[in-house]
């Protein structure tokens, strides 16, 4: 009776989860104390041949609304489990391209800072390398961090503008693909 249940509890935990290209991202997670929930579950690829990682958005509550989810009080996360083997200066070429395409000038100047301390971070670890988790976190207690694989890089990076200028990366305006961005919000 008692393997049973447990076996029911199981069945019902795994179904909760999300699955992507083998990846498996939970459904709820806690940061700054908070219990957030996956929104939504997307792949990048790379001139649609080529599948760099899988993505997961986390929010308090559900939304399918870009302007939404960067909006959002609260803690937030985005994790990515790279698929391929990327460079330090790839990554960051490509998310500079998506910040400049989805941020205006003063938008970007606020949080120069914090992107040039993050960039300084990316360059300092050389390489995202194939089955990585890549998890950046913000706490409204303290800011942004970047964690690799579980390891923290750093101290916390300062200001809720810097977290809704790297969400807009990805679910804004202009993101660099729009089935991920729609992935992300649900869709």
């Amino acid at each position: 009776m008692v393997s049973r249940f447990l076996l029911i509890f199981l069945v019902i935990g795994i179904a909760h989860a999300a699955e992507l290209e083998g990846v498996q991202l939970e459904d709820r997670v806690r940061v700054d104390g908070q219990e957030i929930q996956l929104n939504g579950i997307a792949l990048r690829t790379r001139y649609a041949i080529f599948n760099v990682y899988v993505a997961g958005l986390y929010l308090s509550q559900k939304t399918t609304s870009g302007q939404t989810a960067i909006d959002a009080h609260g803690a937030k996360r985005m994790i990515l489990v790279m698929l391929r083997d990327v460079s330090a200066e790839q990554f960051i070429e490509s998310f500079d391209v998506a910040l400049r395409n989805n941020n205006n000038e003063a938008q970007l100047a606020e949080v120069k800072a914090q992107k040039d301390d993050l960039f300084a971070r990316i360059r300092a670890i050389g390489e995202a390398k194939k089955g990585a988790t890549i998890v950046l976190d913000y706490a409204p207690s303290s800011g942004t961090t970047l964690a690799i694989d579980g390891d923290v890089k750093g101290k916390p990076m300062p200001g809720e503008p810097f977290y809704r200028a790297i969400l807009r990366s990805w679910v804004g305006e202009n993101p660099a693909q729009e089935d991920m961005k729609k992935a992300l919000l649900g869709g």
